[in-house]
């Protein structure tokens, strides 16, 4: 597997209805050797969110800095540097950040969809 920098990674402003404020980097993915799953990179700006929605596949979560929640169907879960997370599939979920500075994190799917 290759190793990427950060910063050498494109980050894409996500567009589209329910999302604000957030951008991602694919890292690792297909092109990189990884066929079965993909490793995003969110980032949330103060008071930003990502769309509340479900779909069919889970999501593993890692949060890298910053602070933000986990809504997961109507359950509030407060995420922090170092914390972990699993979306399970078809749960209805949005994260957001209510904090004042940028909340970024890991998440890894299987290559089933994208939102």
């Amino acid at each position: 597997m290759p190793v990427r920098k950060y910063e050498a990674v494109d980050e894409i402003k996500v567009v589209m209805d329910g999302a604000k404020d957030v951008t991602k980097k694919i890292p690792i993915s297909k092109p990189e050797g990884w066929k079965d799953y993909t490793l995003r990179v969110f980032k949330i700006k103060p008071g930003g969110f990502t769309p509340h929605h479900n779909h069919d596949w889970e999501h593993v979560n890692y949060v890298i800095s910053g602070r933000g929640q986990l809504i997961i169907d109507s359950t509030v879960h407060e995420l922090s540097e170092k914390d972990f997370a699993f979306v399970p599939p078809n749960a209805r979920h949005q994260f957001k950040n209510p904090y004042d500075e940028d909340f970024e994190f890991i998440c890894i799917v299987p290559n089933k969809g994208e939102y």
